[in-house]
């Protein structure tokens, strides 16, 4: 997305005791004008705006318009250019803030190509697919995408012993399937990195390990130590209160752990997903921009010559 300038919102009558003059950029620009007030508050004269550009994100014409209140009735219209065309008919709204996350948005949904998530299904099991997500903030997913790689942190039952240092280190995943991801989400984030298992189990990630305390302490008592090399993918499995709604343990979590981090130039993230509103932060653009990288995982998405996991088949071996 090319970024374009302020646009300023002012009131222009010279006999205004107090005139306002407000600048957007193009993305809150367009936030702002759905709900506006288009009169000045102090004088009542409809507001000016300057540096605000319309266009259809399909044609790319640039829509004309005379005054500020005219800007939504414009959204609410076909363009004039492309609807209705002899040969091809857009026949659906498609005016947009130019350089606002709205327009950005509206390209990619017009162009982009989704990846299939029936390629990573399994048959008759709405439980199981062969993906892995590490979910995660908008924040952290931009930050993933700029340095391509996702960090390892350190978890897991020895993250507090002494002497665990970087011993512990994993990036976590889940392999609860889409639909289910609710729960989750809450907890980390709308936004994700999709994997294939297969991938995810070539540069050493696994299932997390949950073992019971009375495990530990035995192992205690008779003296024997854990391999430092499991201790990224243990937990203990801890019994609470269910009743109270406590949560004691991650079960749910149906919880993946690689020892390390997570290079995009090792592996390649299969697909992203993410919500379809605008982040609200800074260089929000990156999301569209790993999207078109690596695809939204999608069930009308298309297969690549690099998807060669058949659906209803074992893709693994072990």
């Amino acid at each position: 997305m090319t970024k374009l300038g302020h646009i300023t919102v002012y009131c222009e009558n010279i006999d205004c005791k107090e005139p306002i003059s407000v600048s957007f950029t193009p993305s809150d620009f367009d936030a702002w004008i759905g709900d506006c007030e288009f009169n000045c508050q102090s004088c009542g004269t409809e507001l000016s705006v300057e540096g605000a550009k319309l266009e259809c994100h399909i044609c790319g014409a640039e829509i004309e318009f005379d005054h500020l209140s005219q800007i939504p009735m414009l959204f609410d219209e076909r363009c004039p250019h492309c609807a209705g065309h002899p040969t091809w008919d857009a026949d659906f709204l498609s005016i947009v803030v130019a350089g606002s996350w709205a327009a950005d948005y509206a390209v990619y949904d017009w162009t982009a190509n989704g990846k299939r998530v029936d390629i990573l299904e399994r048959k008759g099991r709405s439980d199981y697919w062969e993906g892995l997500v590490h979910f995660c903030s908008a924040k952290e997913f931009i930050e993933i995408y700029r340095q391509r790689r996702i960090e390892a942190h350190a978890t897991g039952a020895f993250r507090r012993r002494k002497g665990s240092a970087g011993k512990t280190r994993a990036v976590c995943l889940t392999e609860t399937t889409e639909g289910n991801w609710a729960e989750i989400k809450a907890a980390h984030g709308d936004y994700g990195f999709v994997f294939q298992k297969r991938d995810i189990i070539g540069i050493g990630g696994a299932p997390a390990i949950y073992l019971p305390q009375r495990l530990f302490a035995a192992l205690g008592r008779a003296n024997q130590e854990i391999p430092c090399l499991l201790w990224p993918y243990l937990n203990k499995l801890k019994i609470g209160n269910a009743a109270r709604g406590k949560r004691y343990d991650f079960l749910h979590e149906r919880e993946w752990r690689v020892p390390k981090d997570i290079d995009f130039d090792e592996i390649r993230p299969y697909a992203v997903t993410f919500p379809k509103r605008r982040p609200r932060i800074d260089d929000e653009e990156l999301v569209l921009e790993a999207a078109r990288e690596f695809q939204e995982l999608s069930k009308y998405g298309v297969t690549t010559e690099d998807d060669d996991t058949e659906n209803g088949k074992d893709s693994l071996e072990f």
